[in-house]
């Protein structure tokens, strides 16, 4: 399947609100609704649309914290630490990458001393780095036809 000028219409559409219905994609993208539902199903089946989710505002929970934790993981620890972030609710996202830092999560925490906590627990495993986030520059960014990889 070619992602043509429409499929990324409907993609676009999609990304800024998962729960919007058809017939109102189908009009912004000028096309009928089965057309709309069966290239939402096509670009499901080959894996371009991985699922729909829900957006939480962790702050309302009670998390206004958010922090980005580097650390540079002790040799011989990568898979025990990969098995024990999976186990931390604070963690919401860890990348593995190249350079000094061999890991970066993303989490929230409820106060200074919570944020203690989990740098005690996570020291076990290496040397750490971690920043308090002041503000979000991006966030949901959406991505359209417009890309530079696009046709």
């Amino acid at each position: 399947m070619q992602i043509d000028k429409l499929n990324w219409a409907i993609l676009t559409e999609l990304q800024k609100d998962a729960r919007m219905a058809v017939k109102d994609i189908a009009k912004t993208v000028g096309l009928s609704s089965p057309a709309v539902s069966e290239r939402i199903q096509k670009l499901e089946d080959l894996g371009i649309i991985k699922g729909y989710t829900t957006k939480i505002n962790i702050e309302a929970l009670g998390y206004p914290l958010g922090v980005i934790i580097s650390i540079k993981v002790r040799y011989g620890q990568t898979q025990n630490f990969m098995d024990f972030i999976k186990t931390v609710p604070e963690i919401f996202e860890c990348y593995q990458l190249t350079g000094r830092d061999c890991m970066q999560m993303k989490g929230y925490v409820k106060n200074p001393s919570h944020l203690q906590n989990l740098n005690s627990r996570l020291a076990a495993y290496g040397e750490m780095t971690t920043s308090l986030v002041l503000s979000s520059v991006i966030s949901d960014n959406v991505l359209d036809g417009e890309m530079p990889f696009s046709n």
